[in-house]
């Protein structure tokens, strides 16, 4: 590996880290740098091909695909032959084991679908296994909104135990279609040792791990070890170990009414008072009121907030097409750091900066494909892109089809209840 894995955060949902499941749909153009995965998700790939590397072996992407990748898995997509367009379930890991743990009578059959899933991350649905698929992951994007266009999701009962029980049919049905697939006998293990490093780590971090250990798990020297963690992360073993541990602590103190030095003897910490230093260094705040902020969806604010949340939203209405409008720069300007901003904005508007700033984008973007002739590439740097692979994503995200589909399809409603539509064909 000639550069860093990209280590992406541990939160299923850019916008409220309590959630156990997030749903959304995302588009590949080209090949993607190495990505260390803290979230587990699903990958469900419904048009395009190509192929993905996960933990150095490498599968084809075709469509009906269906792709499992587990915490610290690093995967990367080598090769696109035509646009990858998928629906991505990420879910809480961890808290799914929790529950798992639970079941009564059948505790080794359950816990073994999760110990499944890393060594088969990749299976093929033909045409009855991918419209049962379908209609899971329907019933998920029902219950859960789209990531990252959904104002708030649906306000039903009991969504937390209707999400999980979808996540464990589809996991049990992930494992059917293997062991179908493969006429019932046992699946061998594809992890190779040199990729199952950082999976090893996770989940024996709540052991007193060393280095020295690890290495003699793999059958090389502890030197060897440390430079391949280095290439793999940019980070040094002491540090991805600490960085497992607060992730975790991070779900007992959302999910759990335990004591900080119960949490810090169940992650591998030595004591309280040694998390709460390593979660301040990490977080930026303690443990305790990063339970009382985001043990509950329900977040208070007082009316100061609610003028800084109003005024920024106004903000980015008004400055859409800047393209150097960043999180950062916005935040700076209104006194908070970037968390609060995404936090107030969350409340308040149900959408952080990104998906407000890409929200408010893609429906002027709208405007103008359905009420002019301008090229598209011209629409994309009007509403504030920078280029047209970014635009052209995010509107798929969005819209679920390309700029150019829209433009065909769609007609735009006017005030006197005319409709106007703009049906030029052009490439994007």
């Amino acid at each position: 590996m000639n550069q860093p894995a990209t280590l992406q955060d541990s939160w299923t949902s850019e916008t409220d880290p309590a959630v156990i499941c997030s749903f959304d749909y995302e588009a590949i153009q080209e090949p993607t740098k190495p990505l260390i995965h803290r979230a587990a998700r699903f990958l469900y790939i419904k048009h395009g091909g190509g192929t993905i590397t996960i933990d150095g072996v490498e599968y084809e992407l075709r469509p009906n695909t269906l792709v499992a990748i587990t915490p610290w898995k690093i995967s990367e997509i080598t090769r696109v032959t035509e646009t990858l367009q998928f629906m991505k379930v990420v879910y809480d890991y961890q808290y799914l084991n929790f529950f798992l743990k639970s079941v009564q009578g059948s505790e080794e059959e359950s816990m073994e679908l999760l110990s499944f899933l890393p060594m088969e991350p990749v299976v093929y649905l033909d045409s009855v296994q991918a419209q049962y698929v379908d209609t899971i992951m329907e019933q998920l994007k029902a219950e859960l909104g789209v990531e990252s266009t959904r104002m708030a999701p649906p306000d039903l009962p009991l969504t937390q135990m209707f999400v999980t029980n979808k996540l464990i049919e589809l996991i049990i049905m992930y494992r059917r279609y293997i062991m179908f697939g493969r006429g019932e006998k046992e699946v061998p293990s594809r992890v190779s040792p040199s990729g199952s490093v950082l999976s090893y780590i996770y989940a024996h971090s709540s052991e007193k791990l060393t280095l020295t250990q690890v290495a003699g798990v793999f059958f090389v020297s502890k030197s060897t070890l440390a430079k391949k963690i280095t290439e793999q992360t940019g980070s040094t073993f002491i540090k991805l170990l600490t960085a497992i541990r607060i992730e975790k602590a991070s779900d007992y103190l959302i999910y759990t009414d335990l004591l900080l030095d119960e949490i810090a003897t169940l992650v591998g910490f030595v004591d309280a008072s040694h998390l709460s230093k390593h979660f301040v260094s990490q977080v930026g705040i303690p443990p305790i009121s990063y339970r009382k902020i985001y043990r509950s969806s329900k977040t208070k604010y007082n009316r100061t907030d609610k003028n800084v949340a109003f005024a920024i939203t106004d903000y980015i209405y008004k400055n859409y097409a800047n393209e150097a409008l960043t999180s950062s720069e916005v935040a700076s300007q209104f006194g908070v750091c970037v968390r609060e901003m995404n936090r107030l904005l969350l409340y308040y508007s149900e959408k952080n900066f990104e998906t407000l700033l890409n929200h408010v984008r893609i429906n002027r973007a709208c405007e103008l494909l359905s009420t002019t002739d301008r090229l598209v590439l011209d629409v994309a740097f009007d509403v504030g892109y920078r280029n047209i692979k970014t635009f052209n994503m995010n509107f798929y995200k969005y819209k679920e089809m390309t700029p150019t589909q829209f433009r065909s399809r769609i007609t735009l409603q006017q005030a006197d209840g005319s409709e106007r539509s703009s049906r030029k064909e052009e490439q994007t």
